[in-house]
């Protein structure tokens, strides 16, 4: 099997917030997420952390479309802009390697709910080497 038949799994966590992925192709990748009650604010609206979540997931799964065979990555910042509360029950996460370095990989990502902008992050993810044990 080479690189581009090895299916990008979800975390444990994405799995935990109901992270779905959808699509990817070199270097871009599409999430979702169905919301239900417990993505949810004591405001009854989306939890940043929510969003926060599914921007790192959409990112993190277009930089290991890409990065280099054999090695790990860590998102090591990213920065959020919530343009909108989400009125629908579906998010939809669009992310996008604009910038593949040695060490760095640079991502923006842009989440919509029912064809509304709803956030735009950035985030950067370094590579490095597999854990020892």
């Amino acid at each position: 099997m080479n690189k581009e038949d090895e299916p990008i799994l979800m975390s444990p966590y994405g799995d935990f917030l109901g992270i779905e992925l959808q699509d990817i192709s070199p270097g871009r990748a599409l999430c979702t997420i169905e919301l239900k009650d417990h993505h949810l604010n004591n405001g009854g609206r989306v939890h940043g952390g929510v969003l926060t979540s599914l921007a790192d997931t959409a990112a993190g799964a277009a930089v290991r479309s890409i990065r280099p065979e054999g090695k790990l990555s860590a998102t090591t910042d990213l920065s959020i802009s919530f343009i909108r509360p989400p009125t629908g029950n579906r998010l939809v996460a669009h992310a996008e390697v604009i910038h593949a370095g040695r060490q760095l990989f640079r991502t923006e990502i842009a989440i919509h709910c029912e064809d509304k902008l709803v956030a735009k992050t950035n985030a950067t993810f370094m590579i490095s080497l597999p854990f020892q044990k």
